[in-house]
């Protein structure tokens, strides 16, 4: 059997140059047939049905066309980023509901989305040096706060791209608690990845309050209101989820709660406490010091002065 092979397909600069023409020629409302640039193929629309490169817009590029492609490119409606992120927050349940059901061409896909949000946080994050945890206390010993420190270190550092590696363990508690809405696993994990994506961008958007307070002891503070936010829009998303299922707004929110709570608590409260088992005698030691240091201290300290009664006359 002899085996054929495809040549590949030239476009002729000629004929660029005159499809352009014709373009240019056609009428306001529509275009004129033309071959795409990309593969030959006729196209009588805008769009290539082969390839799906607009035909009518391929000119040579210049810094008037960049200028306008970088700002049309974040806040058009098109598959935006802002856009896809405004919608996810202000809409979720209709918004994912809609991608699932197969309206997909003005959004982000939810892996792409979930990762440029989470490579820009940690860009920023990473030149920002952001202290999270306030001045050590004088009686926590060395060892306890050294792996906190250690932990807390560890956890800023990498937190946004830990919430993508928790996707998949999310969305099986998704799956578990928004059964009643028919997703499958599949739905879960693009419902996980575009609710994660919003969170990792409210992280995103709360750095220059984080940088302002780094290693102070409002820091604590800022840290558990950012939490607050993400987790009661993560509870109100999943449960925009259930909708349409009848059930009661109470119920939803209820189910909405556990997905993202269980999928990012549970994960470091296992990894903290295998830390503490691997480090527990180091920690008994140091807390063994503590007290001794204390106590020593105690003995060392000048007794207090008697009173003194003063007489009566």
């Amino acid at each position: 059997m002899q085996s054929t092979t495809t040549s590949p397909v030239t476009i002729d600069p000629a004929l660029a140059r005159s499809v352009h023409s014709l373009a240019t020629d056609a009428p306001a409302h529509g275009h004129a047939p033309t071959a795409c640039l990309n593969c030959g193929h006729l196209v009588p629309d805008r769009f290539c049905g082969k390839c799906g490169q607009d035909a009518h817009h391929t000119k040579r590029l210049t810094m008037a066309h960049m200028l306008h492609d970088i700002p049309h490119s974040v806040w058009h409606v098109d598959k935006g980023i802002l856009y896809s992120i405004r919608t996810i927050v202000t809409r979720p349940g209709t918004t994912i509901r809609s991608y699932l059901a197969g309206q997909r061409v003005d959004h982000f896909r939810p892996l792409s989305l979930l990762l440029l949000v989470t490579g820009l946080y940690s860009f920023i994050a990473s030149v920002l040096h952001i202290d999270m945890l306030p001045p050590r206390d004088p009686a926590m010993p060395e060892a306890v706060w050294q792996t906190q420190k250690s932990a807390i270190e560890a956890l800023s550092k990498y937190l946004s791209w830990y919430y993508v590696g928790l996707v998949p363990v999310i969305a099986g508690f998704a799956r578990l608690f928004l059964r009643r809405g028919g997703y499958n696993y599949a739905e879960c994990l693009v419902i996980a990845a575009f609710i994660t994506a919003v969170c990792n961008a409210l992280t995103l958007f709360s750095l220059p309050v984080s940088y302002y307070y780094s290693g102070t002891p409002a820091i604590q503070k800022v840290a558990y209101v950012v939490s607050v936010i993400s987790i009661g829009y993560a509870t109100w998303a999943y449960s925009a989820m259930l909708a349409h299922t009848g059930l009661s707004l109470a119920g939803r929110l209820v189910r909405g709660f556990f997905p993202f709570v269980l999928g990012v608590i549970i994960p470091p409260m296992l990894l903290g406490m295998v830390a503490v088992g691997l480090q527990w005698d180091t920690i008994k030691q140091s807390i063994r010091k503590q007290q001794q240091l204390q106590a020593q201290q105690a003995k060392s300290a000048p007794a207090p002065a008697p009173r003194t009664v003063p007489a009566h006359q």
